[in-house]
């Protein structure tokens, strides 16, 4: 199946792709959209923000959207968009809110600028702050019992679900852990040293480090069918899991810093300044 054009769209490049369950959601410019995946008709659409930002995410957790914008967490219902609430978090631009990492209601844990972890009780507003890191970190997966971060200064750190205490340390890179992906035992990252790295996290050793493997700020979009999917400075390459060798790589659109490509199980989606697109692989 070839790339087709799934909806026409004017933005700005810095589209936030969501699929959840038969929907899809997309924060341009200011507004959210929500539409059906299935013909792609539009179902809600809420102005959100009232001054142009750059700084913006989203997560979906239940019924809740999570979406971020610089120092400020909005909580949107998922059915409608309507805006629940709106917090602010952060103080300046050392404190600035990167995202929602996961969400145990009524407490939603976020990410802030310098290392740090947010402990929200988003009914009563009481906020926990925990020191996790020196260092900024943008990669993160959530497993049941523990977090796993990337950071700036190229540390991988794995901090108890629980309490939030550091479990373990190692360092994989000199600087900037891009992406951290959790899958059958191996912990699989990027990072600005252009490696694609898999550890055992029982040993919480390095078992396979691909030099060469990516050629700039990169992600890691998942896994189907044993391959991992990486988008690579608008490319997607695709990895094979058990035995760490490149299969395939392609042109794939993504916005202007690869927030608009997202894959939802067998699809993936994509966006340019003008339209948003999917591949299917099934």
């Amino acid at each position: 199946m070839k790339t087709i054009k799934i909806l026409e769209m004017e933005n700005d490049g810095k589209l936030n792709v969501a699929v959840d369950g038969s929907h899809l959601y997309i924060r341009c410019r200011n507004d959210m959209y929500m539409f059906n995946l299935s013909d792609m008709n539009l179902v809600a659409k809420k102005n959100i923000f009232k001054k142009d930002g750059r700084a913006r995410g989203l997560k979906i957790f239940g019924e809740k959207i999570f979406l971020y914008d610089f120092l400020d967490l909005y909580i949107l219902h998922k059915d409608d968009l309507q805006v629940l609430d709106i917090i602010r978090l952060g103080v300046n631009l050392s404190s600035d809110v990167c995202g929602a990492m996961w969400f145990d209601s009524p407490n939603v844990y976020v990410k802030i600028r310098n290392g740090r972890i947010y402990d929200l009780n988003i009914e009563t507003k009481d906020v926990k702050k925990h020191d996790i890191s020196d260092s900024s970190f943008w990669a993160h997966c959530v497993t049941e019992k523990s977090v796993y971060i990337g950071t700036y200064k190229g540390d991988l750190i794995e901090i108890d679900k629980a309490d939030l205490h550091v479990k373990r340390k190692i360092q994989l890179c000199r600087k900037n852990i891009y992406a951290v992906k959790f899958h059958n035992s191996l912990l699989y990252s990027v990072s600005q040293d252009t490696t694609l790295k898999a550890v055992d996290v029982k040993s919480f050793e390095i078992v396979h480090n691909i030099r060469k493997a990516i050629r700039g700020m990169s992600d890691i979009l998942g896994i189907y069918e044993n391959k991992l999917f990486l988008y690579d400075w608008g490319q997607i390459t695709l990895w094979d899991i058990r035995t760490m060798q490149l299969i395939e790589k392609f042109d794939f659109p993504n916005g202007d810093n690869g927030g608009a490509v997202m894959l939802a199980g067998s699809k993936l989606y994509g966006g340019d300044r003008h339209d948003l697109y999917c591949y299917d692989f099934s």
